[in-house]
């Protein structure tokens, strides 16, 4: 086989000592500034997850920097460097720091384009083999190989088989439109990657008989590697830097191997070695879902960030073992061939095998994001204002809200069924949750009754149950808790015998442990049946379950006999984060059961009761704009539950480290909202507790209203046992238990809400701790610590 108009450089021949430390130079500053691309925009997504577009997103500048600094090193290396081979390499190199350079402005998107994302991604690929060819038609260059035989990569196809099974094993795919853009965005990759490194490095650097000595295997393996490392950290974004740096480089030797075993055939190995880097590059974008690995989301035991990280060191190891392999036996390869019948049979066993792992442990079946369709009209709810009786009031804003979405929401659910497309309406907000994608919403948007569109972000399954974690904590000390007894909690019920008798608390959270001794006996259903008393939207559990923890945990601080601000008040539940991430779908699923519950496999829509309905909705969760959510999403919502008189009880948020300013996600940020920051037993504001903001909807209410325990605070946990946790999300079910003394103290209060709210602040004890690091030293803090028993005092007192 021969090269036509290129002079081989043979690999074999000595490179002098300068030019060997030059290159090692090169390849230290390439991975130096690829290694801190990866790495800052990394962290910047991590952040950009937890606090959203409150978080400067200045990836696209980390990327263009890193880019430009490696292009310029590479160019001037490519320039100034006479040697063929190591000019080679840099011009090499810098193909791909070009790739990185035209793909800055997929560094600009938001964190759920995935598909915009995959666009920009295959339209820079595109151009990079397109820019290619027509330079080289130009030129007149060929670097074509003399047509020979081509030999079928059967045993490649196996190899890729193997290689593949962890992804489609723990793995599972996006929507149709998701898996064919990261198919053509794998293809692309294949040939982008495979064109390049053939023809500008490997081909022209091989002799005629193939033979290159280990020490020359190693180099052009690094070379390689190198090249795929830049090209990565041009592609990677959005979390899949993590995957795609442990799958991809490490391939760079089991090319160069590739490239000598198929040296005497038509395309030196360019074929093999594409259809092992298109999968490598493909798997981990088609099989999870990037913006889920986030550590904040998925980053606890048995979630997808695990799995994920599994199945790419499973391929990194099986990637290593096939290359130390096949380098010691290279030339044993080269007598070895096998007939074109074998590479056929190989290949049918790979696909056959794939087949079967994916259809028999797989998860089977597309499962991308949704949106939500959030329409201009809303509910006019100013008429039940004038209701005075409690129950009438509910059920009027319940008729009210369900009247507005159907009349509204004929046409576009006509036009959505036109277009075969799965829905699920909504009345809380006057809204629909759709099962499409990127086109769909495109249609959708210009639709005069639409408001606007928002994801409505879905995980994908796991390839395995999570497991339900037990309480580190056996049994309770024998002194009161310190939460309780520092909110004065304990004195109500044992001086003024009030324990919140007669309320109904609605706990919306990652689900309830029915059976702990703690909280079981105050289930609503306890005595009955779940109809109307739990609701679960994420599994379709019929009794009241946690995996995580984190929904017996809060709701042991508002209700637990031992555990509980309020002992003797009841609840009823619905699961809005099974897993942890969330949606507008999801979260609104839960805010109607509490307003008008049904029975199950009932309509929210025709068998809702808002008699039967929570009084006061514990919300210890918040919705980021990494689950769709933005800032009035949910105001709707929440002014509908005040009219109706019930108490929305929120967690102020824990993005406190990023200093004052930090409520920043629904629910906690409205008015209608009564939010809850942390303090430590000490009495100081805890340091994740976010502080210092105002309401959307309201500039001049500070946010967050009150303070309560919430660091190393005792509650109950799933299993029986119990657990020390820390998060606002602790502090918010004080207020819930705190008014549900009060609510029971006084029934006259029952929905009024302005009222309860005056209370509870009037009353609150003044800050005395430690001024957080972003308030001066002149100034103080609003937001008092909740007094239970002044409170509830106040509450006997007050008369309509």
């Amino acid at each position: 086989m021969t090269i036509k108009n290129e002079k081989m450089e043979q690999p074999n021949k000595a490179i002098g000592c300068g030019l060997i430390i030059l290159t090692i130079l090169g390849v230290i500053w390439v991975i130096l500034f690829s290694g801190l691309d990866l790495f800052i925009n990394w962290v910047s997504e991590q952040t950009i997850m937890e606090i959203g577009g409150h978080a400067p997103d200045f990836r696209w500048i980390t990327h263009m920097v890193s880019s430009l600094l490696i292009l310029v090193v590479c160019l001037l290396m490519a320039w100034l460097v006479k040697a063929p081979r190591i000019k080679r390499i840099f011009k090499l190199w810098s193909y791909a720091a070009i790739l990185a350079a035209i793909s800055i402005p997929a560094k600009t998107l938001w964190l759920s384009e995935q598909n915009m994302t995959a666009i920009l991604q295959a339209s820079a690929l595109f151009l990079m083999i397109v820019g290619n060819y027509l330079l080289k038609m130009k030129k007149d260059e060929t670097t074509e190989i003399v047509p020979g035989k081509l030999k079928f990569p059967g045993s490649v196809i196996l190899l890729g088989a193997i290689f593949s099974a962890p992804w489609l094993l723990w793995g599972a795919l996006g929507s149709w439109l998701d898996t064919l853009l990261e198919i053509a965005l794998g293809v692309l990759f294949a040939w982008f990657a495979g064109k390049f490194i053939f023809q500008e490095y490997l081909n022209p650097t091989r002799n005629d008989n193939g033979i290159l000595k280990f020490s020359g295997i190693i180099f052009d393996g690094l070379v390689v590697a190198v090249f795929l490392l830049i090209s990565i950290t041009a592609l990677a974004i959005n979390g899949s830097q993590q995957m795609l740096v442990v799958t991809v480089p490490i391939a760079g030797w089991l090319v160069t191997a590739l490239s000598l075993i198929w040296m005497k055939e038509r395309d030196h190995g360019r074929l093999p070695a594409s259809i092992i880097l298109g999968l490598l590059f493909s798997l981990p974008l088609l099989f999870f879902d990037m913006d889920e690995l986030s550590l904040i989301f998925t980053g606890g035991p048995g979630e997808t960030l695990e799995w994920a990280n599994k199945a790419a060191w499973f391929t990194f190891m099986s990637i290593l073992f096939v290359t130390l392999l096949l380098l010691p036996n290279i030339k044993n390869f080269h007598r070895f061939a096998l007939p074109k019948q074998v590479h056929l049979t190989l290949m049918v066993i790979g696909i056959v095998a794939l087949g079967i792992i994916y259809f028999g442990w797989g998860q089977v079946g597309f499962f991308g994001d949704h949106q939500f369709i959030i329409l201009k009209h809303q509910a006019d709810l100013s008429s039940v204002e004038e209701i005075q009786d409690y129950s009438a009031r509910r059920t009027a804003v319940y008729d009210e809200l369900v009247k507005t979405a159907e009349s509204t929401q004929a046409e576009i659910r006509a036009r959505l069924d036109r277009m075969n497309l799965k829905y699920k309406p909504y009345y809380l907000v006057n809204g629909i949750e759709v099962n499409g994608g990127i086109i769909s919403k495109f249609i959708l948007k210009n639709d005069p009754s639409v408001d606007r569109i928002l994801d409505n972000p879905q995980l994908r399954p796991l390839p395995k149950t999570l497991n339900t974690t037990s309480g580190e904590i056996s049994s309770l000390p024998d002194e009161i808790l310190w939460n309780l007894s520092m909110i004065h909690a304990d004195q109500v019920v044992n001086d003024l015998g009030v324990t919140g008798e007669g309320i109904i608390i609605g706990q919306t959270d990652s689900g309830v442990d029915g059976r702990h001794p703690e909280i079981a006996a105050a289930y609503r259903g306890a005595t009955t049946n779940d109809d109307y008393n739990w609701f679960d939207p994420w599994n379709k559990t019929s009794f009241p379950t946690d995996i995580s923890g984190h929904g017996t945990q809060t709701l042991g601080i508002m209700l637990g006999q031992h555990t509980g601000v309020a002992p003797g008040a009841e609840w009823i539940g619905c699961v809005n984060l099974a897993r942890n991430q969330g949606n507008p779908a999801f979260y609104l699923d839960c805010m109607q059961f509490m307003l008008a519950p049904y029975p199950h496999g009932g309509d929210a829509f025709v068998d809702g009761d808002a008699s039967k309905g929570a009084m006061i909705i514990n919300n210890s969760w918040g919705c980021p704009a990494a689950e769709g959510c933005d800032s009035t999403v949910f105001l709707p919502a929440v002014d509908a539950l005040k009219k109706a008189g019930i108490f929305m009880s929120a967690a102020a948020g824990n993005t406190g480290n990023y200093g004052c300013d930090t409520v920043i996600d629904p629910p906690a940020i409205y008015s209608e909202v009564f939010s809850a920051g942390s303090v430590n037993q000490e009495g100081d504001i805890s340091d994740f507790s976010s502080l210092e903001s105002f309401a959307v909807d309201n500039i001049y209410q500070p946010k967050p209203e009150i303070l309560a325990p919430g660091e190393n605070v005792i509650s109950s946990y799933p299993g029986g046992g119990y657990s020390m946790a820390s998060g606002t999300s602790f502090a918010a079910p004080h207020i819930s238990g705190v008014v549900a003394l009060m609510w029971s103290a006084n029934p006259k209060l029952i929905g009024n809400i302005d009222e309860t709210t005056k209370i509870l602040i009037e009353t609150s004890q003044a800050y005395q701790g430690q001024l957080p690091n972003c308030v001066a030293q002149s100034e103080s803090i609003e937001s008092g610590l909740v007094d239970a028993y002044r409170a509830v005092q106040a509450a006997v007192d007050w008369q309509p």
